[in-house]
């Protein structure tokens, strides 16, 4: 008679929290008016103490203009819930996304429960994202472009599922898209701007563009 062995199911593991611990965020103005400099942000992961990770905001600069080299300066630091308040309050909210402070490490608790807003532009609020698309950065809605594509571009993805897509004048690939993406607590789509990570496969393409 055989005997029957019966391993133990194996779950999928998560993504590892990457070695790296110092990320940049992105840059603000600092300094009185009429003097402002760049002053270039970094997020720092720092470790657990008494089982709560915090987190650093620095940047690197001299403490005296006799310095041959540069310092790490923390500018703030937090608990791992308060990051998203943290980062908004150094005006570089806007500068990261939610799925990319995730891949930094971060493991802060987002109430579902209530609106979603976004670290970027309004208009994706309540957004989620797919892993192939990003969205665009704050300054590129500065032009018309954006403004004067939003109304036939909505127009067009009205009533259209789900990664539904359009573009106009040639953009894609380099360009943005809009795109018909899932909306937080809602059975509803929102048309957005987004940016492809990589080029659509022909079989998206075909199954998702939207000509008019």
């Amino acid at each position: 008679m055989n005997n029957i062995l019966i391993f133990p199911k194996k779950e999928k593991r998560k993504k590892p929290i990457l070695k790296q611990r110092v990320f940049y965020i992105g840059f603000r103005y600092a300094g009185p008016m009429l003097c402002q400099e760049v002053q270039n942000i970094y997020l720092k992961r720092n470790g657990f103490k008494n089982g709560s990770r915090t987190w650093s905001l620095i940047t690197y600069g001299k403490y005296d203009e006799n310095d041959r080299k540069n310092y790490s300066i923390e500018l703030d630091n937090c608990e791992e819930n308060d990051l998203p308040d943290m980062l908004d309050e150094f005006d570089v909210g806007n500068q990261v996304t939610f799925d990319e402070l995730i891949d930094m490490g971060w493991r802060g608790k987002i109430d579902y429960s209530a609106n979603l807003v976004s670290l970027i532009h309004k208009c994706y609020n309540n957004v989620i994202f797919p892993k192939f698309v990003k969205p665009l950065e704050t300054g590129q809605f500065n032009g018309t472009d954006i403004m004067m594509e939003s109304g036939s571009a909505q127009g067009r993805l009205k009533g259209k599922s789900c990664y539904a897509f359009t573009h106009y004048r040639n953009r894609y690939p380099l360009g943005h898209v809009w795109m018909n993406l899932n909306k937080l607590n809602s059975n509803e789509y929102a048309a957005v701007p987004v940016k492809p990570k990589l080029t659509f496969s022909d079989q998206f393409y075909n199954r998702y563009f939207v000509n008019k």
